[in-house]
């Protein structure tokens, strides 16, 4: 394999209820044994790189249990670091990590009235992080900030990866996702956006988008070490192996309609596990690629 991305299910504790979020929230926490085995069974495939998403639940929860192997997988120069964190408790000795070389941060931010929302904390502590990137889930409870939002990311140039509630605890409107859309985009390019940094239901112009590749070269490690074809079937599918005795790789398949669709080289047929492909819903990601085309090629 040319590289690996492991997901990292840090814990199941979170300090947010976010109706679309997968994850069943319990007391579990990844031991350090489960880390060090972790580690050699990493270090023991055979890949060129290494990429590891501490997620959750919330990892900067439990930063305590995990930094010290984050810090020894950093001294390999073929392995790269992204956390997945709402920002909300950071611990004071995370911030040095944060900035370390090959380190990056991931922050979900939705902009809504209850939660997620943009404040002014929340800048403060953006501004102390490296080229951070936002996650926005958008639905209809952030609808109305969504537009805040971007003129906010527009201005500071952080990337940014938008998307739906594919798993259907939330059906939003794909008309009012469209205008949404449309509203974000223009924002964007009143403030002079590079577009190769947005991407929506993975569609992006960004070479590095590769599209979903779960079980195969993506996995996820669940907090006891059991291994899944993604870390939204953790504890619902069958596992594919663990780190304890190794596991075996499956192929994802696209969607049947995907193939025939205008936009497959940009969207690469964003989650063939959940999401279900139908005209109406593919409507926001046609004129998402349309609409970034148009400005790359503007740019150009």
């Amino acid at each position: 394999m040319n590289f690996i991305s492991s997901w990292i299910q840090t814990t199941n504790i979170c300090n947010e209820k976010c109706k679309y979020c997968f994850v069943k929230q319990n007391t579990d926490v990844m031991q350090d044994s489960t880390y060090r085995v972790l580690e050699g069974f990493l270090l023991n495939l055979k890949t060129d790189k290494i990429h590891l998403r501490f997620a959750g639940g919330e990892p900067l929860l439990v930063f305590n249990f995990w930094e010290e192997f984050a810090i020894r997988m950093l001294e390999r120069k073929n392995v790269t670091v992204e956390v997945l964190t709402n920002l909300y408790f950071v611990p004071d000795n995370f911030w040095n990590f944060a900035n370390l070389d090959n380190v990056n941060i991931s922050i979900s931010i939705d902009n809504n009235p209850q939660r997620k929302k943009l404040n002014e904390s929340i800048i403060n502590k953006l501004s102390r992080i490296k080229n951070p990137w936002i996650m926005t889930t958008l639905t209809d409870e952030n609808m109305l900030g969504i537009e805040e939002l971007a003129y906010f990311i527009g201005i500071n140039k952080y990337g940014w990866s938008i998307t739906t509630d594919y798993f259907g605890e939330i059906n939003t409107n794909p008309i009012k996702i469209s205008e949404k859309i449309i509203s974000v985009v223009e924002i964007l390019r009143k403030t002079g956006y590079d577009f190769t940094r947005i991407s929506f239901n993975n569609c992006s112009m960004n070479s590095n988008f590769s599209g979903c590749r779960a079980g195969k070269e993506m996995i996820a490690v669940d907090c006891n070490g059991d291994i899944y074809q993604c870390q939204t079937v953790i504890g619902i599918d069958k596992k594919l192996g663990d780190i304890f005795s190794g596991y075996s790789t499956v192929e994802t398949k696209k969607k049947l309609g995907c193939s025939s669709c205008i936009i497959e080289d940009i969207c690469k047929g964003w989650c063939p596990l959940h999401y279900k492909f139908s005209k109406n819903s593919c409507v926001p990601m046609e004129i998402f690629s349309y609409l970034i085309l148009k400005e790359i090629k503007n740019a150009v």
